[in-house]
């Protein structure tokens, strides 16, 4: 799986003060990271819970937690995934989360600190190339790829810190819940 193309973040109301802050080098980490997660949520709502929510995803967690084989653990998430109507981002790089996190023998909060992080990566990918050099914002591409890896580490953190995901569906439903209400503060 793997994506040709990002698209720009939409010019929505929820989106506007995170466009605003993105890239700024006045704006800390922590603030860019909230405005990014609070602008996803705003704009997501639901949907966002529903995607990260997915059973394929905690699934792959309880693979993650039982050190299955990165090959099994991968043919187990294609399956499980094929069968999902609604294949978007979340199970995406959940699929990227899983093959790292079983390839370096991660434990359960290793994997939902991976997956979100990439998925805050992602969001900021979408705007970051169009702020390259403006005025007031990353001066250089060298400064994007420090910002993309200095907002994983702030989203990796903050997921973390919230422990444990469990093992089940409705324990990771909680943890999704709680993580998507975490990033939106300042960690």
């Amino acid at each position: 799986m793997g994506t040709s193309r990002n698209d720009a973040s939409p010019r929505t109301p929820a989106w506007r003060i995170a466009l605003a802050v993105i890239g700024a080098p006045e704006v800390g980490v922590s603030r860019q990271n909230a405005e990014i997660w609070r602008a996803a949520v705003a704009d997501r709502g639901e949907r966002l819970f529903k995607d990260f929510a997915n059973p394929v995803l905690a699934a792959a967690c309880r693979d993650v937690a039982g050190g299955v084989p990165v090959s099994d653990a991968i043919a187990r998430y294609d399956r499980a995934a094929l069968h999902q109507a609604d294949a978007g981002l979340a199970l995406e790089i959940g699929r990227r989360a899983l093959a790292r996190c079983t390839s370096r023998k991660a434990d359960a909060a290793a994997f939902a600190a991976d997956l979100f992080a990439e998925a805050v990566s992602y969001y900021a990918s979408r705007d970051l190339p169009s702020f390259v050099a403006a005025q007031g914002r990353v001066p250089d591409t060298s400064r994007v790829i420090q910002l993309k890896n200095s907002l994983r580490e702030a989203t990796r953190e903050q997921i973390k810190a919230l422990g444990d995901p469990g093992l089940t569906l409705g324990e990771w439903r909680a943890h999704v819940k709680r993580a998507l209400r975490s990033l939106q503060s300042e960690g």
